[in-house]
């Protein structure tokens, strides 16, 4: 919660015009924040889809894991260039599969549908709602 009130404060001393601020999104968009993290932090169905979340990122990393092996076995199992092949492959990997994604039009059907329940939500108009989806998914 400080950590959103510092940016609110921030970006609001850096505004240009702030009589232009649309304060109700704003207030919106925090109370469905703070409802989403009452939800997933303290009832048993949030923690079945934070778990759920996570497993499936898990077989992702495995799945990285087991590619980078297959493919610098040798220097993989030696332990040399730690941060290139634990963190920076596993990386590519995820770019990869959201572009495949992006490429079966999986990815533009997620992310309008996120936008049009966010412009129903917040009120904004589908373009920046769009575009805050994008953000969240990529």
């Amino acid at each position: 919660m400080l950590g959103l009130t510092i940016t609110f404060l921030l970006a609001f001393l850096v505004s240009s015009n702030r009589k232009q601020i649309k304060y109700k999104p704003i207030a919106i968009m925090l109370v469905l924040q703070l409802i989403l993290s009452y939800f997933l932090l303290s009832k048993f169905i949030g923690f079945i889809l934070i778990k759920g979340g996570s497993d499936v990122f898990g077989t992702l990393l495995n799945y990285a894991e087991s590619g980078v092996n297959f493919v610098f076995g040798g220097i993989a199992n030696k332990g040399e260039f730690p941060f290139f092949l634990s963190a920076l492959l596993p990386i590519v990997f995820i770019s990869i599969l959201i572009g495949i994604l992006q490429h079966l039009r999986i990815l533009p059907f997620i992310i309008k549908g996120i936008g049009f329940l966010l412009s129903k939500v917040n009120g904004l108009g589908k373009l920046e709602s769009y575009l805050i989806s994008i953000n969240i998914i990529t």
